[in-house]
């Protein structure tokens, strides 16, 4: 399958997962959608499971490449989360359908629930890494880096979802900076 196809079925079963959310979601309408047959999306993917964990694990793969790409050259933990908001919440806009699933979908008992939980800690370890090189350094005060990882990907994740759904007129770079002076200069 080309790269184009797979990108093409990708947007398909964002935009349907995100609009119905996992359970409501068929592969026929997905299939409809990114104008392929239904045995091309059960060739490459198992089930509708597969299909939307290998959508889940590329763009929580898109994020973290994105955010290394963007923190690598900055040396303070201080720098590198500013930064990390900036372009989470620049993707969050992006790409509003994965934002949308994200919150509707992470939660839960479900295999798939967990599995995506598993994905998402990729990301959250890698903030969790800057957290702890920040209090290791003295720039940050000692802290659960864990909960704050966590805290500092859902408050960002949150937000722009709350933005995102406002029928009002989306300003990024305000968004981007309010939220970085939440969490660096506190509240």
């Amino acid at each position: 399958m080309s790269d184009q196809k797979e990108k093409v079925i990708f947007q398909a079963a964002l935009e349907v997962f995100a609009a119905k959310g996992f359970e409501r979601a068929t592969m026929d309408e997905i299939s409809t959608k990114a104008g392929v047959a239904k045995g091309t999306l059960f060739y490459r993917y198992k089930s509708k499971d597969d299909l939307f964990l290998n959508l889940i694990r590329g763009a929580i793969d898109l994020f973290l490449s994105e955010v290394l790409l963007a923190t690598h050259d900055l040396e303070n933990a201080s720098a590198r989360l500013s930064k990390a908001i900036e372009v989470q919440t620049r993707l969050s806009y992006e790409h509003p359908e994965f934002t949308k699933l994200l919150l509707s979908e992470v939660w839960g008992n479900h295999e798939r629930q967990r599995l995506f939980r598993a994905n998402l800690e990729t990301y959250l370890s890698f903030l969790q890494t800057i957290i702890e090189e920040g209090v290791a350094n003295n720039e940050l005060r000692a802290t659960d880096s864990a909960l704050l990882a966590a805290s500092i990907f859902g408050m960002t994740a949150a937000a722009s979802l709350h933005l995102l759904l406002s029928q009002g007129e989306l300003h990024l770079e305000d968004t981007v900076q309010e939220l970085q002076h939440y969490l660096l200069e506190g509240i």
